[in-house]
């Protein structure tokens, strides 16, 4: 019977698009988490600046999903220093953006501090993930919004608030006294796997940056930003990333543009199809990644489309760069092994 290493997709990464595991998944924090994004991403709307809702949302969604299913007393730490690394992405991509040489080369050193920090544990590789995905945005963000400064300074009150709340509700829920267990483990050096990890994802965002700059797309943002939230470390997880990707993005542009489509929502609609996502993305980026990814994609979309980015007529390419990623994660990951193969021993 074939097994994941002879064949793609295999049996196993089907399988896992319907596995849904809650075991770390506490509800009443995700609605906590989506409730403080529908506050900071509302509030500026009301006031008839939705392109602040933009960083405020990005920060609270991100600082939310670095926590989930941690314990209380290591949870606000990892949001604040998550949230220092989104600040410093956004800062760093939104500064590059009118620079396409400067950006393709820093996005090298990015990418690979961004893959390689996983040497240091589960947490520190989703932020770093979330760091880099952050960077791709702002280099090829698709709309004007706010000069670097501000916008690094709204990322970071969206995160802090969410900490902020975070901190308040633990506390009235007394989960300060209650600590669990954590199968997490942290190390103190650098480790080969997540080393090789972040040449490779150096290499591959660097070609994505590349192709999204030169050819001028629409949304320069969606390739390398689809290359940073596939990558892993190892080969059959980098299949099942790709897989529910692949999926969950399909699954969320076909529902945004469908409703984008049907109801022609302006500013008000469009922070709604947000809200909903990102409290989708924030309550199964644990239990189902593919459902996260629709979530995730809604969000982004929805979010983006409150300031003027164009929806329906851009959902081809969205979902072409998608699938452009795939191929550029699933080559990067696939020919280094192919090649040490086929060369003659030594």
């Amino acid at each position: 019977m074939a097994n994941s290493r002879s064949d793609f997709p295999s049996r196993r990464s089907l399988y896992s698009l319907l596995d849904f595991d809650f075991s770390i998944t506490d509800w009443r924090d995700a609605f906590r988490a989506a409730l403080v994004t529908a506050i900071v991403a509302t509030i500026p709307v009301v006031q008839g600046h939705p392109e602040l809702a933009v960083p405020l949302s990005i920060g609270a969604v991100f600082a939310a999903v670095s926590e989930a299913g941690q314990p209380f007393g290591t949870r606000w730490r990892t949001m604040l220093w998550t949230t220092a690394a989104l600040m410093g992405a956004a800062f760093l991509g939104q500064s590059l953006s009118d620079s396409t040489l400067l950006a393709i080369l820093v996005t090298a050193p990015v990418a690979f501090l961004a893959g390689s920090i996983g040497s240091f544990g589960k947490r520190a590789a989703v932020g770093g993930l979330l760091a880099l995905v952050l960077f791709s945005i702002y280099v090829g963000v698709p709309v004007p919004l706010q000069d670097a400064p501000t916008t690094a300074l709204l990322v970071g009150l969206g995160g802090f608030l969410q900490t902020v709340a975070t901190l308040g509700v633990g506390l009235a829920r007394h989960q300060h006294r209650h600590q669990q267990s954590t199968d997490e483990s942290a190390t103190s050096r650098w480790q080969r796997k997540f080393v090789v990890h972040g040449v490779r994802l150096a290499a591959v965002m660097v070609i994505a940056t590349s192709i999204s700059e030169s050819v001028s797309l629409p949304h320069p943002y969606w390739l390398p930003m689809s290359v940073a939230w596939m990558s892993r470390p190892d080969r059959d997880g980098t299949v099942d990333r790709v897989l529910h990707r692949l999926t969950g993005t399909i699954v969320g542009l076909v529902i945004t543009g469908g409703l984008a489509l049907t109801f022609g929502p302006g500013t008000v609609g469009f922070l709604a199809i947000s809200l909903i996502g990102a409290g989708i993305a924030i309550a199964f980026i644990w239990a189902n990644y593919a459902m996260a990814v629709t979530g995730v994609t809604m969000w982004i979309v929805a979010i983006f489309a409150m300031v003027g980015d164009p929806v329906v007529s851009t959902m081809g390419i969205r979902l072409g760069a998608t699938i452009g990623a795939a191929a550029l994660v699933l080559v990067g990951t696939w020919l280094p092994q192919l090649l040490r193969r086929s060369s003659p021993p030594s």
